[in-house]
């Protein structure tokens, strides 16, 4: 597998995804919490152009952080594969097949076999060309069917790589400022013979991805409120400078809620929120150089569950993407 580091892109177009819970603390965003195993996130952001097992080369403009984070998902075909069930890691992070060593460093799917996977440190969204690609071990990509998801719980179908074709554009189900989180991958269970039955994926890419930063719903708002709250001036503070340094020129506000109570009232709460943040950074900081738009995502795209207080907690949450 060839790997090669190009020069940043400039700061405008860097895309990563950090999510701050706190105006002190930047941290990686939280794993949805049906996570059954991850790696450590990836520390490069510089862009990388990778060969694939079929000879294609792709640019991932976000670097190491273009690639699958954790596994939320991973049900294997039948027959399966002589690996264990745990080895989905292997379809995380960097591919790192080589030729002539076998698919080792893949997870096979087994005939029918099911895979979800997450990213915690990007979104991918639609851009230009393909969005998305799958690196699947051998001279040529087994069929597989594609599906993204804004919540690992309701799926769009993608398309299906096969052949020499293991990129996949998205656009048939993205409207412009749709983000998701997870990708799932299913054999189309057709060839079952041999030790490794079904698709050997080695990783999963967002050719096509965005920075988030995020910013706890408790450190901005009150219950029920969408007026911010004193505290939340110096995190938004934190944030317009981060814009501006960049060389930021466009970034959507996206408020979100909990599931608790009614979702039209959630809908319109979250919208509010994100109206209220906008304002903030326009009227009171200045930030009139950049496009601001705004959206209210309610309930609707959860980060963790909500069957849970901790979960809620992390739901109620403003994004700025760019």
């Amino acid at each position: 597998m060839r790997i090669m580091r190009l020069l940043p892109r400039p700061a405008s177009c860097i895309r990563v995804c950090l999510f701050a819970f706190s105006a002190l603390m930047l941290t990686l965003c939280t794993a949805h919490p049906a996570m059954l195993y991850a790696q450590d996130a990836p520390e490069s952001r510089e862009p990388v152009r990778i060969e694939d097992a079929q000879g294609n080369t792709i640019t991932f403009e976000v670097g190491e952080a273009a690639f699958a984070d954790s596994v939320t998902s991973f049900t294997p075909g039948d027959p399966m594969s002589a690996q264990d069930a745990t080895q989905g890691t292997l379809a995380l992070g960097l591919p790192n097949y080589e030729r002539g060593q076998g698919i080792s460093t893949a997870i096979t799917l087994g005939c029918g076999g099911v895979l979800q996977v997450q990213f915690t440190d990007n979104v991918l969204v639609d851009g230009p060309g393909p969005d998305l690609h799958i690196f699947e071990v051998g001279p040529d990509v087994e069929p597989t069917f594609v599906a993204v998801s804004t919540d690992g719980q309701a799926w769009q179908d993608v398309g299906q790589i096969e052949g020499g074709t293991a990129s996949v554009d998205i656009a048939a189900v993205a409207d412009s400022d749709d983000v998701f989180r997870f990708v799932q991958l299913t054999d189309d269970g057709e060839d079952c013979s041999g030790s490794y039955p079904g698709a050997d994926i080695d990783a999963v890419g967002a050719i096509n991805a965005s920075e988030v930063v995020e910013l706890a719903g408790a450190l901005l708002f009150d219950v029920d409120s969408s007026a911010l709250r004193p505290a939340a001036q110096t995190a938004l503070r934190d944030i317009a400078t981060t814009l501006q340094e960049r060389g930021v020129t466009s970034v959507t506000i996206v408020g979100h809620t909990d599931a608790q109570g009614d979702a039209t009232y959630n809908q319109t709460l979250s919208l509010e929120r994100a109206r209220s943040v906008r304002t903030y950074l326009v009227d009171t900081l200045g930030v009139a150089d950049m496009d601001v738009a705004v959206r209210g995502a309610g309930e609707s795209e959860p980060a963790a569950s909500n069957d849970t207080a901790e979960g809620r907690r992390q739901n109620r949450r403003v994004e700025f993407i760019f």
